[in-house]
């Protein structure tokens, strides 16, 4: 698995220094994670800030292995791991897809779906400030920067580092219709900086059947 491994030991760091993981520095002096966004697969025409996530997605998808090449593969995901908090869908239930209406109105909708079922539903509501964003439950809002849409999830804890960091996850819309995703595992020391790890993924559109014709 391909990480991005930026240090910030080299920047100064303000007290809102977590604001600029989503693009919204609070602060002039904080270092900004270099743009690495696999070059191809080219980001759709987004609505205002938010990416535009309308359509329906494999659940499975493929890690973009930078170190090699961007079509390199790496193990799979879930998308419904990155989206949707844990014990939502039944643990006797494999989803197979997720059905995503929104970003609109301040709102997200998201299912899971097995076997064309639905079986868990979500409606995120967009933050009302970034440092809600921030500071909210993970899974629970979502925040739109720069033509993308951002969710945090769970925390993660660094066995070797002893220290808890914050997971926020980016969802941007490629041209050929697929979820490019960024999940950011990010640390901030008022001393040393802040550290992100990143990883890039790739869940494909499920091709929409046409109605059958009535004779």
């Amino acid at each position: 698995m391909w990480f991005a491994k930026l240090s910030a030991a080299r920047a100064l760091v303000c007290v809102a220094a977590l604001l600029s993981v989503i693009g919204l520095s609070a602060c002039p002096y904080v270092y900004e994670p270099r743009h690495d966004y696999p070059s191809e697969y080219p980001v759709a025409e987004p609505i205002g800030e938010c990416a535009n996530l309308n359509g329906t997605f494999e659940n499975a998808g493929t890690g973009l292995n930078k170190s090699k090449t961007a079509s390199a593969l790496s193990d799979a995901i879930l998308l419904s791991t990155l989206m949707l908090a844990p014990g939502l869908i039944p643990s006797d239930t494999q989803a197979t897809t997720l059905r995503i209406s929104g970003p609109a109105l301040g709102l997200l909708e998201i299912e899971a779906l097995s076997a064309g079922q639905t079986v868990a539903h979500v409606s995120m509501h967009s933050a009302p400030t970034v440092d809600g964003f921030i500071r909210t439950t993970p899974f629970a809002n979502f925040v739109c920067f720069g033509g993308t849409v951002a969710i945090t999830n769970d925390p993660v804890t660094d066995s070797k580092e002893k220290g808890k960091y914050l997971v926020i996850v980016r969802f941007r819309r490629a041209k050929d219709g697929s979820l490019i995703v960024a999940r950011e595992r990010v640390y901030q020391d008022y001393i040393y900086g802040v550290d992100i790890a990143r990883q890039w993924f790739r869940f494909q559109q499920v091709s929409v059947k046409p109605l059958p014709v009535v004779q």
